[in-house]
């Protein structure tokens, strides 16, 4: 529903790839490679969504992706608040509402549809049974992996991470964990995955033992060890 495509042009008179989206078309990002650039992709459609939120207008849907384009999958939690913010324009609902509706204050209130502050989902869950909205977020994978060495409130939900697994011919990567900066850790391997999408500090190691065992608790992702330590190996999917 809110998973926006987006295509790459690059400047041959200069380094990088800018990223547009058809969908969204106040967006205009940049990154140094694809990676980076989608990494950045996400952060731009946030900016663009909370740019609806100042102007109150709704935001669309996204249209399947054509062709050289990207679909970029946004967290659960961003996506609730698109649902919220569609429920209150649909009813020409202002912010002040929300809050006396909510019974809380306008700050916690603003925060339900600021797309640059991260919300728990079950804030904005209550905040849709408030208003008695059918709109319900389903994932396909709901577990949340947690990236204690991320940054504040970093992580991922563990499907991003299998319909990555499921793009690739034997479906599994290497763990690769290093604890160098970024340049020193492998590109096909989960530590960069998880350092280069996830993690507000890309120069930190990310598939440390914790999210290794988070991962493996899903119960849809083995970590095969060929020696002793978590960087060893690599993860598949069951």
């Amino acid at each position: 529903m809110y998973d926006y495509a987006i295509r790459f042009e690059q400047d041959e008179s200069a380094p990088g790839w800018a990223v547009f989206c058809r969908d969204l078309p106040e967006l205009n990002s940049y990154g140094d490679d694809r990676e980076s650039a989608i990494r950045e992709a996400i952060d731009g459609i946030e900016s663009v969504l909370s740019l609806y939120v100042d102007q109150r207008r709704s935001i669309p849907e996204a249209t399947p992706a054509v062709d050289g384009e990207h679909s970029v999958h946004l967290p659960a939690v961003t996506v609730t608040k698109i649902a919220l913010w569609n429920e209150m324009m649909r009813r020409g609902m202002k912010k002040a509402e929300l809050c006396r509706q909510l019974g809380v204050s306008q700050t916690t209130g603003d925060r339900l549809v600021d797309f640059t502050h991260t919300s728990k989902m079950e804030q904005l869950e209550k905040a849709l049974d408030a208003l008695n909205s059918p709109v319900r977020i389903a994932t396909a994978d709901p577990e949340w992996i947690n990236l204690p060495y991320g940054g504040s409130q970093a992580g991922f939900y563990a499907g991003r991470l299998i319909d990555e697994l499921q793009q690739r011919p034997d479906r599994k990567m290497l763990v690769g964990a290093v604890a160098g900066v970024l340049s020193q850790v492998k590109e096909e391997s989960l530590d960069h995955f998880l350092r280069t999408r996830y993690a507000k500090n890309p120069d930190t190691m990310q598939a440390v033992r914790e999210v290794i065992d988070e991962l493996v608790a899903t119960g849809k992702i083995e970590h095969v060890q060929k020696q002793q330590g978590v960087s060893a190996g690599f993860i598949r999917l069951v």
